[in-house]
C-alpha cells in the first residue's frame, strides 16, 4: 500500500478523520499539506492510499493515546480539546476535496487493519460518495421573535406542584407545527439533495419552533441563500432564521459506517 506523503511507521496506531476519493490519475493535483495538527498534538495528518480511497490519518501512541480513547470520552476538557481537532482536519480537507467523516475517535491498530475495514466497505463508500459529491451540510432553525410572557418561577412546595408550574411553562411555548414551517422546509428540500433532522425540538432554546440539516449543492448555493432570504423577509419581525455552515456532510454519511 503506497503512502501519499511520507512513510507511516508499521508498527504505529492510526487515527481517522476520514476519507476521500483517490485522485483519478498520477497527473492529478495532489493534497497540499495540512495546517492542522494531529489529533494527538504532535504528530501530522497524513493521506494514505487505501485501494479507491484517500484515508486521512495521523500515527498516535498505542498506550498513551488509543488504549485509552475509550477512558478519556467521559472527559469533557480531553473531549473539547481533541473534537476541536479532529473537526479542524476534516474541514481543511473538505475545502480541497469531499470527505466522508469518521466517527471521532476512530483508532485502527495499523495500515492492514485499516485496509482491511476500508476495503470491506468500498460499495458502502462509493454509494456515498456519489450523494455527497459537490455538496455542503448547512444547519436551519428557526426561532419566534415575538414576546412570550413568563410564567412567575415560585418555590414549588410539592411534586404535585412543580409539575403543574412545568405545564403552565410548556403552555407558553410557541407553536412548533404550522403551515408556514411546512413552507419553508419544502423550498428549501426542492434545493437540497438530502435533508436529515437535527434532534428533537425541545425548550433547550427558548422559542425554538423548528430545525432540520440539509445537504446542499455548491451549484445551488445562490439559490439556497435566496431561498432563505425570502423567508427572512417575510417573517420580519415574527420569526428568526438562524443558519450555520457551509459543513462536512457528517449528518449524510451513516450509511459509510
Amino acid at each position: 500500500m503506497a503512502n501519499s506523503n511520507r512513510k507511516i511507521a508499521a508498527t504505529g496506531a492510526l487515527y481517522l478523520y476520514g476519507i476521500s476519493e483517490a485522485l483519478a490519475s498520477a497527473a492529478a493535483k495532489k493534497p497540499a499539506k495540512l495546517g492542522s495538527v494531529g489529533i494527538d498534538g504532535v504528530h501530522p495528518v497524513q493521506p494514505l492510499a487505501c485501494g479507491d480511497f484517500l484515508c486521512w490519518v495521523c500515527e498516535v501512541d498505542q498506550a498513551s493515546f488509543a488504549d485509552a480513547v475509550e477512558r478519556n470520552m467521559e472527559n469533557l476538557e480531553w473531549l473539547a480539546l481533541h473534537g476541536v481537532r479532529h473537526q479542524q482536519v476534516v474541514g481543511e480537507v473538505a475545502e480541497q476535496m469531499t470527505i466522508v467523516p469518521a466517527r471521532f475517535g476512530t483508532v485502527f491498530s495499523g495500515e492492514p487493519a485499516l485496509l482491511k475495514d476500508v476495503l470491506g466497505r468500498k460499495a458502502a463508500l462509493k454509494k456515498v460518495f456519489a450523494r455527497v459529491a459537490g455538496g455542503d451540510e448547512w444547519g436551519v432553525k428557526v426561532f419566534a421573535e415575538r414576546q412570550v410572557t413568563a410564567v412567575p418561577v415560585m418555590e414549588a412546595r410539592s411534586g404535585k406542584e412543580y409539575l403543574q408550574q412545568k405545564a403552565a411553562r410548556l403552555k407558553k411555548r410557541p407553536e412548533r407545527n404550522d403551515q408556514e414551517l411546512q413552507e419553508l422546509a419544502t423550498a428549501l428540500g426542492k434545493i437540497a439533495t438530502d435533508s436529515a433532522p437535527s434532534g428533537k425540538v425541545s425548550g433547550a432554546q427558548p422559542n425554538l419552533l423548528w430545525q432540520a440539516t440539509f445537504l446542499v449543492p455548491r451549484a445551488k448555493r445562490r439559490q439556497w441563500d435566496q431561498a432563505l432570504k425570502n423567508f427572512v423577509e417575510r417573517w420580519d419581525g415574527q420569526r428568526r432564521i438562524e443558519v450555520n455552515g457551509p459543513w462536512p456532510p457528517y449528518s449524510f454519511v451513516s450509511d459509510a459506517e
